[in-house]
């Protein structure tokens, strides 16, 4: 009983039951929503050239979403924390909805562009929209400093085992929809996004169930406070003082519009965010020369292998990626999140250069399986790191701005990609991605290593 009660607690799983309803719900609405984006990054492109668009329209059109979503999810994060988190989401959830069912009922390409543009929809299986960073700060927000780490390790595993999941799942609902119910392929498609407008609808409803308490609250500034918001600025003795779990919002002037372009941080905080911002969107940048689609075509192609093998290979993956992810809550209540961030990302980045260098399908899954069991695990550290440096008012609009930046790097990426691979060297993309990673990881290191025990906001 003992093992299991310390194996309960170095997972976080007391922390997550006693949660409470809005981290209850936000995580469930994660699950939901990437349930819906995994299993549309399945189908979107074979549904697109089943309506007879060719391949480099299918491009444009994913282009064309990528661009409707950073500027979407930007304004979002700017103006959510001002007219409302819950009210954000329930626009964004509204959004989603439509998209998915207009999407099902539409055949023309630009009106499928039109609303691939306004609406939200994932054209490569992971996060978009507003959602992310307004569930980051809201769960900065209900939970103390100190079991940060555990929710956000939780919110990582469970949306990425939905998103593995809603993959199989998809497959084999549209297999369903041919073979028992005698669907045309483009009216099986067609049904799997109606399902995907019917999960937006249960993410919406949720929505309502929101308590005040996720919303932004001004307190008056105290002693302790005005010392945690001045920790930016001290030194490295002064960081690695008692953690103060206390939220403030008094560094910065206590009333603040509703519209702003970018939030009033103070220099400190300005510096950190656009260092932070730079070495995210490095390693967004080689995530996208080997995004999964595209590893999915490398390992297809070089082996030989079926679709079925292939489904249940990157299914095993994600699955040991999300179960990974939970233990990163244990390593960064010891040696702190920009440590865990590295220690284990940084493995994951030597793996990712090795991986085209095996003849042996074996060695390859090998090396993908001891990528996989470590790649996830900085994703929960970062969002501790980032939430304890910026003060609790600001951090929805500094979430969304590194989501934006990493959206942005991530654009090009494919272009890159598909280039190489159509020259015969996409091995090269795997070289470039690894080694950038490993750069990311020394500059995550080298420039943030005195802030691993910073006082929380």
């Amino acid at each position: 009983m003992g093992t299991l009660q310390f194996i309960a607690d170095e997972i976080g799983v007391k922390t997550l039951v006693n949660g409470g309803i809005d981290v209850y719900l936000i995580i469930f609405m994660r699950m939901v929503r990437l349930l819906s984006f995994g299993a549309t990054s399945l189908i979107l492109v074979i549904f697109l050239k089943e309506l007879g668009i060719d391949e480099a329209t299918i491009g444009y059109f994913m282009t064309l979403a990528f661009f409707g979503d950073l500027i979407k999810s930007f304004l979002f994060s700017l103006i959510a924390d001002g007219l409302g988190r819950k009210f954000t989401l329930i626009l964004s959830s509204t959004l989603m909805a439509l998209t998915c069912f207009g999407i099902a009922f539409f055949d023309n390409f630009y009106v499928l562009a039109l609303v691939a543009a306004l609406g939200i929809i994932t054209p490569g299986g992971g996060e978009v929209g507003p959602f992310r960073s307004i569930e980051q700060s809201a769960i900065a927000s209900l939970v103390p400093h100190d079991q940060r780490s555990d929710i956000y390790a939780w919110y990582t595993f469970l949306g990425t085992f939905s998103s593995a999941f809603g993959s199989f799942a998809c497959g084999s609902f549209v297999d369903l929809l041919q073979d028992s119910w005698h669907y045309t392929p483009l009216e099986a498609y067609k049904g799997a996004f109606v399902s995907f407008g019917i999960l937006s609808v249960v993410c919406l409803a949720s929505c309502f169930f929101l308590t005040p308490n996720m919303e932004v609250t001004h307190k008056p500034a105290n002693p302790v406070e005005q010392a945690a918001g001045e920790a930016v600025a001290s030194s490295a003795e002064n960081q690695e003082s008692p953690v103060d779990s206390s939220e403030t919002s008094e560094l910065l002037p206590k009333r603040k519009p509703k519209w702003r372009l970018f939030p009033e941080l103070s220099k400190d905080i300005v510096s950190i965010v656009l260092k932070l911002s730079f070495l995210f969107g490095l390693d967004a940048f080689a995530s996208s020369l080997v995004q999964g689609s595209w590893l999915t075509y490398y390992i297809k192609h070089k082996f030989d292998v079926s679709s079925t093998t292939l489904g249940t290979i990157f299914f095993v993956t994600f699955f040991i990626a999300g179960f990974a992810s939970l233990l990163s809550t244990s390593f960064t209540k010891r040696l702190g999140p920009v440590v865990t961030m590295v220690v284990t990302h940084l493995p994951a980045s030597a793996m990712l250069i090795l991986l085209p260098l095996p003849k042996s399908l074996t060695i390859t899954l090998a090396i993908m399986l001891i990528r996989a069991s470590t790649q996830s695990m900085d994703v929960a550290p970062k969002h501790v790191f980032l939430a304890t440096l910026v003060p609790a008012d600001y951090r929805t609009a500094v979430f969304g701005w590194t989501n934006i930046v990493k959206t942005m790097a991530q654009m090009f990426g494919p272009s890159i990609a598909g280039y190489m691979t159509g020259e015969g060297v996409q091995w090269i993309t795997f070289i470039m991605a690894g080694s950038l990673k490993v750069l990311y990881d020394v500059g995550i290191l080298a420039t943030f290593l005195s802030f691993n025990r910073h006082k929380a906001h």
